[in-house]
C-alpha cells in the first residue's frame, strides 16, 4: 500500500518524543489526534463502498456447537449508556469476525478488579464508553485473555480539566521534552522522559507523601510546543490550565512550591542542559533545549489518569484468537489493536499502539479476507 493512499496529513518537521523513547523519534497528525488517521479511514470506505454501522452494540459473540464463530447478536440504534435501547438483530459472519474494541479505563469496577489502586479518585483519559463488555463476553466464549491487570495510567494529565484534555501537550511536548517536573518541595523527582509507568507511579508516591506535583518551562523553551500545536498555549491560558508568571518566584509562590528550592534545583538542571548529561535523572537532553533562564515561565499541576490496557487476547502470527482449553485458534475470529494483549509489555511506549493497530488490523483484514464463506 502506498504510504499515502489514504492522504493522512502529517507536521512537517516535528519529530516528538514521548516517555521511555531513547531520542525524538514520532510524527503526528495535523489536528494532533488520531482522528486525522480515522477520518481519512472512513472516507475510504466510503469510497469502497464498505457499509458503516455506528450505534451497534455487540451482545453476544455467537459460535457454535462446533467452536466456530458464525456472528453477532446485537442491539441497533443503541443509546449508550442505555443497555436496553435498540433492537436486536444478528449479523451472520460469513468469513469471520475481526475484533478491534478498546480498553476499558473507563469502566471502574471492571479496572479495580483487575487492579485496586485505580480506584473513584483516579479520573481517565478516555471517553466514557472505554468499558469491559466485549472483555467480559470474549472471556465467556472461551478466548484467552493476558495481563488484564497491566494498565497503564497517563502520568502528564493535568487535574483541573475531564478526560485526556490539552493539558497534557503542555506537560509533555514543553515541560518533559523542554523544561522540568518537580515537586511541591522544589525537587526533580523523576526523569521527566522514563516511560509512563515509571513517571505515574513517582507521581503517586510524591502524592500519597503530601505533594503536589507541577511541570515547569520557560518562554524560550516553549517554542516546539507552539510549532506543534499552534494555539494550544494559548487555548490553556484562557482556560487556567495552565499558567503564566513573570518570574520564578511568582510562579513558585502562586503554585506553593518552596521558592529557594526550586531556584537552586533550576540551577542545577540549568547545568545539565548546558552538559548535555542527566547524572542524577539519566534524562535524554534535546539538542535544541536552551537553559531555563528567562521568563515568562508557565506551570501546569501533574495527575495521573487511567489510559490503556495493556492486557488482551492472545493472538497468533495471523490474528487469529487462540482458544483458552485448546491454546489452538478459535475458527473464525480475529483480533487487532487494544482488544490484544502481549505486544506492549507492562508499559506502552507512546505513539506505538497506532502502529500497532494500524499493521495487525490490515493483517487481520487480509487474512480473515481468505477465509471460505
Amino acid at each position: 500500500m502506498d504510504v499515502n493512499e489514504l492522504g493522512v496529513q502529517y507536521l512537517p518537521d516535528a519529530i516528538g518524543q514521548e516517555g521511555g523513547h531513547s531520542v525524538p523519534r514520532y510524527v503526528t497528525t495535523t489536528n494532533g489526534s488520531g482522528a486525522g488517521i480515522v477520518t481519512k479511514e472512513i472516507d475510504k470506505c466510503k469510497e469502497l463502498g464498505v457499509p458503516l454501522r455506528t450505534r451497534t452494540y455487540v451482545e453476544h459473540i455467537i459460535r457454535n456447537e462446533k467452536g466456530v464463530v458464525e456472528g453477532l447478536q446485537v442491539r441497533q440504534g443503541y443509546r449508550f449508556p442505555k443497555k436496553d435501547s435498540g433492537t436486536t438483530k444478528f449479523i451472520r459472519a460469513k468469513k469471520g469476525v475481526v475484533l478491534c474494541y478498546g480498553g476499558f479505563s473507563a469502566d471502574l469496577k471492571f479496572r479495580m478488579y483487575q487492579d485496586p489502586k485505580l480506584n473513584e479518585t483516579l479520573d481517565t483519559t478516555n471517553q466514557p464508553g472505554a468499558t469491559s463488555e466485549l472483555w467480559r463476553e470474549t472471556a465467556a466464549i472461551g478466548a484467552l485473555q493476558v495481563q488484564a491487570d497491566w494498565i497503564q495510567c497517563g502520568p502528564w494529565g493535568c487535574p483541573r480539566e475531564k478526560g485526556m484534555g490539552i493539558g497534557w501537550q503542555f506537560n509533555q511536548t514543553a515541560a518533559a521534552e523542554y523544561g522540568l517536573w518537580v515537586n511541591a518541595a522544589g525537587e526533580r523527582f523523576v526523569n521527566e522522559l522514563a516511560n509512563r509507568k515509571v513517571r505515574a507511579d513517582a507521581i503517586m508516591v510524591e502524592q500519597a507523601n503530601g505533594k503536589k506535583c507541577f511541570a515547569i518551562c520557560n518562554e524560550p523553551n516553549v517554542a516546539p510546543l507552539k510549532k506543534q500545536r499552534p494555539g494550544f498555549l494559548e487555548r490553556m491560558l484562557e482556560n487556567k490550565i495552565v499558567e503564566k508568571y513573570d518570574s520564578l518566584a511568582a510562579l513558585a509562590k502562586a503554585a506553593g512550591i518552596d521558592a529557594a528550592k526550586l531556584q537552586k534545583q533550576v540551577d542545577t538542571f540549568n547545568e545539565v542542559v548546558k552538559k548535555k548529561s542527566d547524572p542524577v535523572w539519566g534524562r535524554y537532553i534535546n539538542n535544541d533545549q536552551v537553559p531555563l533562564t528567562t521568563g515568562p515561565w508557565y506551570v501546569c499541576e501533574l495527575q495521573p489518569k487511567v489510559h490503556h490496557c495493556m492486557g488482551g487476547l492472545v493472538t497468533d502470527i495471523d490474528c487469529r484468537v487462540i482458544d483458552v482449553r485448546t491454546d489452538e485458534p478459535i475458527p473464525h475470529l480475529y483480533a487487532a489493536g487494544e482488544a490484544t494483549g502481549g505486544v506492549h509489555g507492562a508499559v506502552r511506549l507512546g505513539s506505538v499502539a497506532i502502529l500497532d493497530c494500524l499493521v495487525f488490523g490490515r493483517v487481520a483484514g487480509q487474512k480473515v479476507a481468505k477465509e471460505k464463506a
